[in-house]
C-alpha cells in the first residue's frame, strides 16, 4: 500500500542589518518571512499546515502586524493594523478549495502562529480525497508549485539594550507530519543614537562658508553611519542643506545676503537618528549686493522690545531703509523709515528697536529691510524671525521643511505637550489632530498631496509645512 506524505523544507529570513553584528534599531519595525516548501520528495498535497513562531524575549507582542500570506501561484492580502485575522480563502479556482485561515498571536502558549486547513466546499468539511490539497507537490513544469510564505512585522522591546540580541525562528507542521524547525535567525539591537554638535561659528560671515561638528555613538553602538546637515532663514523651518555626510566638515556656497541658520544630526549604522535639541544651532548671515553691500540683518528680543540690527559695507546712491514686521510670515506691514547714508565706501551700522511687542499678542514677529535707492529702485533683505519668550519659551522647529512625508517639531512651549494640535490644509479644512506627546514631535504627511499644510498647536503658535516629493 502506498503511503502518501508530505515534505517540509523550512526558513525563516528577517533584515541583514547593518555588519558586523546584524545591526537594528530598537525602533525598527522588524520584517520576517517564513518560507516552506512541499518538495518534490512528497507524494500529497498539503490539506492542513500550522506555522508557529515563539516570542522571543526582546520582542514586542503588542506591535505585532501579520502581512501577506501565499503558497503555489497566489499570494493573500491581510489588511494592515491587524494582529488577528481569520479567513475563508476562496482558492476553487486553483485548487478546487476553500481554505480556512487563522492567524495571531496565542498569549497562552506565546507563540505568533498560522492555521490553515483545506475545506471541500461541497461538505464544508476537510477534504476525505488525500489528493485534494492547497500547497501543491514541486513539479518541475510548475515552478511555483509546492512553495508558500508568511509574513508578519514586529518591533523590539523599547526596554532593549544596546548589544542585546533579537531572534526568530518558526515550527512548521504539514498535515500529521512532525514538527520541522527553521532556523534562528539573529539580530544585534542598538538602543542609543548617537549625539553629534556643530562647531561655533561667527556671526558674520563670506563665502564660501566653512561648517564642522563634532559627533560619537554610545561606547558599544554600531557607530556613527552618517550626518544630516540642516539649514534655515527664518529659524523656525530647518531643510536638509546635506543630505548624507560622512566626513564632519564641509565648505559650500550659499546666496549672500540672508542670516543662516544650522544644525547636524547623525545616525548610526543601525539607523538610529538623534533628535534636535534646544540651543544647539548656529547661525552667521553671509554679505551681499543688494543696491547697498548689506553686511548683515538680525534681531534679538529684549525683554518686551525687539532689537532690530544691520550693517553695510559700503552704500552708493542709498536713501533710506524701510523697516517691515509681520506677525504671520506672510503679510508685511511698514513699521519704520531709518535714513540711509546715501554715499559710503566704510561699514555703516543701523539699528531699531520694535517697543512694547506685548502689546501684539503674538509669540513670534517676522521682519524685513526694503532698502530703497535715490530712484526709488529697492530690493528686500532676509527674514528674521523673532520669539516673544513671556513665559521663557524657546522657539518652535519645524524639520525638514519642506518634507516628503515625516517632519520632527521641537516645541518649544512645553505647555502643549500632552493636548491636541490641529493640522489643516490651506482652505481651513482640518485632515487630522494628533495629540502632542513629546517635546520632539513625529507628525506624518506622507499619505496626502503636495501642497501646504498648517499645524496649529494648543498655544495657537501655527506652523507652516510644505509637503513635497
Amino acid at each position: 500500500m502506498e503511503i502518501l506524505l508530505t515534505s517540509d523544507p523550512n526558513l525563516i529570513k528577517g533584515p541583514d542589518g547593518a555588519p558586523d553584528k546584524a545591526w537594528i534599531s530598537v525602533k525598527n519595525i522588524i520584517p520576517y518571512t517564513i518560507l516552506f516548501e512541499n518538495d518534490t520528495t512528497a507524494t500529497a498535497p498539503v490539506q492542513y499546515l500550522r506555522i508557529s513562531s515563539p516570542l522571543e524575549p526582546k520582542q514586542d507582542a503588542a506591535t505585532l502586524e501579520l502581512g501577506d500570506v501565499g503558497f503555489n501561484n497566489f499570494s493573500f492580502e491581510i489588511p494592515k493594523g491587524n494582529s488577528f485575522y481569520y479567513q475563508r480563502l476562496d482558492a476553487r479556482d486553483s485548487t478546487g478549495l476553500f481554505i480556512d485561515m487563522t492567524a495571531g498571536y496565542d498569549i497562552v502558549t506565546n507563540n505568533i502562529f498560522w492555521e490553515f486547513q483545506a475545506i471541500d466546499p461541497i461538505t464544508l468539511l476537510p477534504p476525505e480525497d488525500p489528493l485534494a490539497g492547497f500547497v501543491f507537490v514541486q513539479d518541475t513544469l510548475n515552478p511555483e508549485y509546492g512553495h508558500g510564505f508568511v509574513n508578519f512585522t514586529i518591533k523590539p522591546r523599547q526596554d532593549a539594550q544596546t548589544l542585546d540580541t533579537i531572534g526568530a525562528r518558526a515550527f512548521i507542521v504539514f498535515d500529521q507530519n512532525d514538527t520541522i524547525p527553521t532556523n534562528i535567525h539573529k539580530n544585534t539591537i542598538d538602543a542609543v543614537a548617537p549625539v553629534s554638535q556643530i562647531n561655533t561659528i561667527t556671526s558674520i560671515s563670506t563665502n564660501p562658508i566653512t561648517l564642522s561638528w563634532t559627533g560619537a555613538d554610545d561606547a558599544n553602538g554600531s557607530g556613527i553611519d552618517y550626518y544630516t546637515v540642516y539649514v534655515s532663514t527664518d529659524q523656525l523651518n530647518y531643510n536638509v542643506l546635506f543630505p548624507q555626510i560622512r566626513r564632519t566638515d564641509t565648505t559650500f556656497s550659499l546666496p549672500p545676503g540672508l542670516n543662516y541658520c544650522f544644525f547636524v544630526l547623525a545616525t548610526d549604522r543601525a539607523g538610529n537618528t538623534e533628535l534636535l535639541r534646544q540651543g544647539v544651532t548656529q547661525c552667521s548671515s553671509i554679505g551681499n549686493a543688494l543696491p547697498v553691500t548689506l553686511l548683515y540683518f538680525n534681531g534679538s528680543n529684549e525683554g518686551k522690545n525687539n532689537l532690530l540690527k544691520w550693517a553695510t559695507a559700503s552704500e552708493q546712491n542709498s536713501k533710506e531703509f524701510r523697516l517691515e514686521r509681520s506677525l504671520n510670515g506672510t503679510d508685511f506691514s511698514q513699521i519704520a523709515v531709518l535714513p540711509a547714508a546715501g554715499n559710503s565706501v566704510s561699514e555703516k551700522r543701523y539699528q531699531y528697536t520694535d517697543q512694547r511687542i506685548d502689546r501684539l499678542n503674538s509669540r513670534v514677529m517676522f521682519y524685513r529691510l526694503k532698502q530703497v535707492d535715490i530712484d526709488e529702485r529697492s530690493k528686500y533683505s532676509n527674514i528674521v524671525r523673532l520669539n516673544y519668550n513671556k513665559d521663557g519659551n524657546s522657539p518652535t522647529i519645524v524639520y525638514p521643511n519642506p518634507t516628503k512625508g515625516v517632519i520632527n517639531i521641537l516645541v518649544g512651549d512645553l505647555s502643549v505637550i500632552g493636548k491636541e494640535a490641529i493640522i489643516s490644509d490651506m482652505n481651513g479644512r482640518v485632515l487630522k489632530k494628533v495629540i502632542i506627546t513629546a517635546a520632539n514631535q513625529h507628525i506624518d504627511l506622507s499619505t496626502y498631496p503636495n501642497g501646504l499644510y498648517l499645524i496649529r498647536l494648543s498655544n495657537d503658535e501655527v506652523l507652516k509645512v510644505v509637503k513635497q516629493q
